[in-house]
């Protein structure tokens, strides 16, 4: 066997390992969510993927803001305080992260330094309604 396919077969062998524990992760994950559906609401529950990190949560959810936080969220990214979205996005993906909680969820935004700007950003998209499009002849 040449070095080139010694490295493919030990590449396939990761990710088949890899694959294995991210489908077992995945599975705990999704019962924890369940259980925050059922307690939250389905739609005020919006799940976020992450990338695959042995040991930790491959799914986050966060809930839905109260009217509380999305008002402080808009004091913040005020006009005269624009620079500051991205630090209230954070904070407010901060507040709404339900999964995970604990050490799982500190060590998992350690891993992913940007999360919680995107999770801010989902709750905040649960607080308004949705357009939809009308089909036009």
């Amino acid at each position: 066997m040449s070095t080139i396919e010694e490295i493919e077969a030990r590449r396939a062998e990761r990710r088949e390992k890899n694959a294995q524990l991210c489908e077992a992760q995945r599975a705990i994950d999704l019962e924890a969510i369940d259980a925050l559906e059922v307690q939250y609401g389905d739609s005020n529950i919006r799940v976020v993927e992450v990338p695959f990190t042995p040991g930790l949560p491959v799914l986050t959810a966060v809930r839905c803001p109260r009217p509380i936080e999305v008002k402080r969220y808009r004091a913040t990214v005020a006009p005269d305080h624009r620079a500051n979205a991205a630090k209230a996005a954070e904070d407010l993906g901060a507040i709404c992260l339900v999964y995970p909680i604990g050490d799982l969820k500190d060590q998992l935004i350690e891993a992913r330094p940007g999360l919680l700007v995107g999770l801010g950003i989902e709750s905040l998209g649960m607080s308004t309604g949705r357009a939809q499009d009308e089909g036009k002849g």
